[in-house]
């Protein structure tokens, strides 16, 4: 998949209400993101977390719907929950974990598929290979 470079994925600027609050545009959508009170937001919208979770989460359910569209498998519906969470003691400390639920008519061998098939989600895949995130000043 190549990038068009002209077009930035997101871009993030200062709300301009002073706090921590951000407009966010993504794709063809505008948004708010901020931080929680104890971080100093006025939680007006989701955290940087949130919306890496939410990316996620999106991915998933779409590779699934995909993949069983693809298969005419009766998914039903697809819930992709994601949340994440910090634990020191562990290598790499930031951790996302995924609950998967559907609703269709699926066999066990269907419901295990379905789960490798999540593992294989671009978003999954890029977090845990590691990224590059080469930065520039203008």
């Amino acid at each position: 998949m190549t990038v068009d470079l002209a077009r930035p994925s997101a871009i993030a600027e200062d709300s301009g209400h002073g706090g921590v609050q951000l407009q966010v545009t993504a794709g063809p959508s505008r948004f708010v993101a901020d931080l929680g009170f104890s971080l100093g937001g006025l939680d007006l919208g989701p955290n940087p977390h949130d919306l890496v979770a939410a990316g996620l989460a999106a991915c998933t359910a779409q590779t699934l719907r995909l993949y069983a569209k693809r298969k005419g498998l009766a998914l039903g519906v697809v819930r992709v929950e994601v949340t994440w969470r910090r634990d020191p003691t562990r290598k790499p400390a930031d951790i996302f974990d995924r609950v998967l639920s559907f609703d269709g008519d699926l066999d066990e061998a269907q419901r295990q598929r379905l789960f490798e098939i999540a593992e294989a989600c671009p978003v999954h895949k890029m977090l845990t290979a590691g990224v590059i995130v080469e930065t520039r000043l203008l």
